[in-house]
């Protein structure tokens, strides 16, 4: 004969805890090592990108000094290209002066 409880006979949903338990262990342990390794790989992207741009920023500055530096040497050769050729001019010209107060000299005399 079968005889009916009234609720769930505690014995047979026992092991289904016990399963749960280890279920939501083994969901729990895949959670921490999907966000441990999304944190890493977001922090070495992140780091490499870092490095990247002070890659690029460290060539590009590199490749503005010097064309900077090459400028600066230009427009300092034009500078002395003019004033060497006003010294050669001031030259000239007190030695054609002097020259001619010779000649005035000379003819006065």
């Amino acid at each position: 004969m079968l005889t009916m409880s009234a609720g769930p006979n505690p014995s047979t949903f026992s092991p289904l805890f016990g399963i749960w338990s280890d279920v939501t262990g083994v969901y729990g342990e895949a959670i921490k090592d999907n966000t441990q390794h999304l944190l890493l790989s977001s922090s070495r992207v992140v780091q490499e990108q870092i490095i990247q741009a002070f890659v690029s920023f460290s060539m590009s500055c590199t490749e503005a000094l010097a064309k900077n530096a090459m400028s600066v040497q230009e427009q300092s050769m034009k500078r002395f290209a003019e004033a060497n050729g006003k010294a050669v001019g001031m030259m000239g010209q007190g030695f054609v002066q002097s020259w001619m107060d010779g000649m005035r000299v000379m003819t006065r005399g």
